[in-house]
């Protein structure tokens, strides 16, 4: 007898062990769900990610229309105009069509307040695919109405309506 129950521990040793943990048949199925779900949450972030880097890039264009009117501020006395508009573009990466007369002088104080002597310069620090298709910058004093208008230009149609004239008060 002695022998038999000896016996039945070394039969309870070589019975199978039970498998704890998940099956590959179950984490195929939970890594295809995962897969699902981040397919349709990331097409539905991306656009609002566009969208927030857009804002960020209309917050650096409105620092030209602060720079301007601070520019315009500072010089008052130098500019002879009192009436009409006083405009020029920032698009080349040379100043090879600089302006001239008062629009040099705001000009000047404008690529002085922003830190952008030209468009290639400012557009390193734009993030938004619109941002990047800027080709010009127009800034317009109009000293009749008070008013600075800063307006871009874009390389690509496409993003014509992104960005929206940025208007100040003198």
């Amino acid at each position: 007898m002695e022998k038999v129950i000896e016996m039945i521990p070394v039969q309870g040793t070589k019975e199978k062990k039970k498998n704890k943990g998940f099956s590959l048949v179950e984490l195929i199925i939970v890594i295809a769900i995962m897969a699902i779900l981040v397919g349709v949450v990331g097409t539905q972030v991306l656009p609002y990610i566009e969208k927030s880097r857009q804002a960020k890039d209309f917050q650096v264009i409105s620092g030209f229309c602060t720079a301007a009117t601070t520019a315009y501020a500072s010089n008052a006395a130098d500019i002879s105009a009192t009436t009409g508009t006083i405009s020029f573009t920032l698009n080349a990466t040379t100043d090879t069509t600089a302006p001239t007369g008062d629009a040099l002088i705001i000009y000047n104080e404008v690529k002085t307040l922003t830190g952008y002597t030209n468009i290639t310069t400012f557009k390193t620090s734009l993030s938004s695919k619109a941002g990047k298709d800027i080709n010009g910058i127009t800034i317009t004093v109009d000293l009749t109405n008070k008013k600075i208008t800063v307006t871009t230009s874009q390389a690509t149609s496409s993003y014509d309506d992104v960005f929206k004239d940025v208007v100040g008060t003198l």
